[in-house]
């Protein structure tokens, strides 16, 4: 790691936790096709079942959460730790939980036992002054055992 100094170790750290929660906030409230422009145009997202990378394959990716519109989703995230590796690189690692379910007539979720809980391990870079994911690797430990995981498109 190059030393930083402490007031841009600061600003990084709060940036890339905002980035952080501003990924949960746009899947949450009805702008998750957005949520790839958080990624740099090769970032990648991935998971046990996905591997969305680039720009088109993330657009591509989020664009299918978007489409779930009965859908209610919170995700919670906690436990961040940024490690700011230089002035324009950093890595994080987070807890994450995710309350999800479909809505009902009153447009609200009933079931709110958290769907899956697990880790992600983010790799960040600033980019024109923005800092964004490179890579987000989602690590589940925890599913409700209705869970089923969505999966990589075959288009």
């Amino acid at each position: 790691m190059t030393e930083v100094d402490p007031l841009t170790r600061l600003v990084a750290i709060a940036d890339c936790t905002r980035l952080m929660v501003e990924y949960g906030l746009r899947l949450d409230h009805g702008v998750a096709v957005s949520t790839a422009e958080l990624f740099t145009e090769d970032g990648a997202w991935r998971s046990n079942t996905i591997d969305a990378v680039g720009q088109a394959q993330l657009k591509a990716f989020f664009q299918r959460r978007a489409d779930l519109t009965d859908r209610l989703t919170r995700h919670v995230v906690t436990n961040i730790a940024v490690d700011v590796l230089d002035e324009d690189h950093a890595r994080a690692r987070s807890y994450a939980v995710e309350i999800r379910g479909d809505r009902g007539a009153d447009g609200l979720a009933e079931d709110t036992r958290p769907a899956v809980v697990g880790d992600y391990k983010d790799k960040l870079v600033k980019v024109d002054g923005r800092w964004l994911f490179t890579e987000r690797l989602v690590e589940i430990s925890f599913k409700r055992s209705t869970e089923v995981f969505m999966e990589s498109s075959s288009s």
